[in-house]
């Protein structure tokens, strides 16, 4: 082998980019051994190239280069075992989250697929539920930094003039697991609800309501309605095609 390699060879070795390298050494994480002072080429040792593996490996494991930083400059077998272990014990958690987000980005989907194919405009229908259960966000000021919004479909309950926003929990049963903490789950409770579609933007939704309470017929009507989003923001960015299922429960017959 070399006993030196340029700055060009190391990155090939590699398969990472010059630039890489250039920025590793301003920042004093891979210092070349020799540098040509007449024209500024760098050249690296042979035993960089270990070095260069190091961080390679460390970056591949979710550290930073500070984190790498310190790890090379503080290495022995105790210490290298006890960051590892750690460095394991953290991948884990953030594996562990990223299969529970992902679990609901699916339902999510889900929820779409099942939900399109069902939507007739002008039609007002009486559909009957099982409990249904969703995680409660709170109103509009608390919403956008609220993960579960991001994640599951959006409900949104409106009680004289407030409303109030949950995350529908899809096809969730009561022993799932699968909940964000500090959460809790909360339940619409089963019943019959008189339903009907709206397509537009969220600030019209009040004229759809009033349509769908008009054909009540002998039904009397709670006083407050719950919005499920079938098409949001998330999915389309036109707020013309958003479409959203209201439900107002039933609460007897006049």
């Amino acid at each position: 082998m070399k006993d030196f390699f340029t700055i060009g060879e190391l990155a090939d070795l590699f398969a990472i980019d010059v630039q890489t390298l250039r920025y590793y050494d301003k920042i004093g994480l891979l210092v070349p051994s020799n540098r040509n002072h007449a024209n500024g080429y760098r050249l690296y040792k042979f035993d960089q190239v270990y070095q260069v593996a190091s961080i390679r490996y460390l970056k591949r494991l979710g550290y930073s280069l500070e984190q790498i930083r310190e790890y090379l400059d503080s290495r022995t077998l105790d210490h290298t075992i006890e960051r590892l272990q750690g460095q394991s014990a953290l991948l884990r958690q953030r594996w562990q989250e990223l299969i529970s987000i992902d679990s609901a980005i699916q339902r999510k989907i889900e929820f779409i697929k099942v939900q399109l194919p069902q939507v007739r405009l002008q039609e007002v229908q009486v559909k009957t539920f099982p409990d249904r259960y969703y995680l409660d966000i709170g109103s509009e000021e608390t919403l956008y930094g609220s993960d579960v919004f991001y994640f599951h479909p959006t409900l949104v309950f409106y009680r004289e003039n407030t409303k109030q926003f949950g995350a529908y929990l899809f096809e969730y049963t009561p022993e799932d697991s699968e909940i964000p903490s500090p959460h809790e789950v909360s339940v619409i409770k089963g019943g019959s609800f008189l339903c009907g579609y709206h397509k537009g933007s969220y600030e019209t939704i009040g004229t759809a309501i009033n349509r769908i309470r008009e054909q009540r017929g002998e039904y009397r009507l709670a006083g407050w309605e719950v919005n499920f989003n079938i098409l949001d923001q998330f999915v389309e960015r036109d707020s013309s095609r958003f479409i959203t299922e209201i439900q107002i429960p039933i609460i007897g017959e006049s």
